[in-house]
């Protein structure tokens, strides 16, 4: 990995410590959530979004999209992803085709609009094709460990209901109570207002019509 391609200041630093801390090959990077793990033991938190599209066309635009704009927005930005098999690395600048699993992002939190930030890493460990439902897992040694799914539900033929729920455990209570869940809830909508800009470049006619936070 070469460092100095690493834009974000909190990244490099991130990536650094795992490096210190014996890990040098990627698939020494693992997620701190599995599929099967016990869900119960975590905090949750979740959001529901509409979009007047096609449960088809909205999958696909959500897997397609260029990751190195899906993840750059108001609240983030992409500084480095890894890929397991085949193994290969990516920089901010990089491209690559779409999601896969196997993909490890590291992104920096843009908090207080950029008075704070803070580096996160997850890896996207499922895209279940006929669930309509895709996972991402924070990494181990994160602040927040966890997973995040996206699961997409068609209310109509020209509507798409997408549920994001985050399951979330760090070892700070006041953390896990305050500070995430409020931090969480606008990166999560700048996240999906994003993607559906991007979409909307592609098919004019989307439009995201509501949002339900539980």
């Amino acid at each position: 990995i070469k460092l100095e391609q690493i834009e974000q200041k909190t990244i490099k630093k991130y990536v650094e410590r795992l490096i210190e801390e014996g890990k040098h090959q990627f698939y020494d990077i693992q997620p701190s959530w599995n599929r099967g793990d016990d869900l119960s033991l975590y905090n949750k938190n979740e959001m529901t979004f509409f979009l007047n599209t096609s449960l088809k066309d909205v999958w696909q635009g959500y897997l397609s999209i260029n990751p190195s704009k899906l993840w750059n927005n108001r609240s983030m930005s992409k500084g480095l992803m890894l890929q397991k098999s085949p193994a290969k690395i990516f920089y901010n600048k990089d491209s690559s085709a779409y999601i896969d699993t196997g993909q490890v992002y590291f992104l920096n939190l843009k908090l207080l609009s950029g008075i704070y930030n803070i580096a996160v890493a997850f890896e996207i460990i499922t895209i279940d094709t006929l669930e309509m439902v895709i996972e991402f897992s924070y990494v181990e040694g994160n602040h927040s460990l966890g997973v995040q799914q996206i699961k997409f539900i068609a209310v109509d033929d020209n509507s798409t209901k997408i549920i994001h729920t985050s399951y979330f455990k760090s070892n700070s209570h006041f953390r896990d109570k305050w500070l995430y869940p409020l931090f969480h809830k606008k990166i999560t909508k700048d996240f999906h207002k994003n993607i559906r800009r991007l979409l909307i470049s592609e098919k004019p006619y989307i439009d995201m019509v509501g949002v339900d936070n539980k």
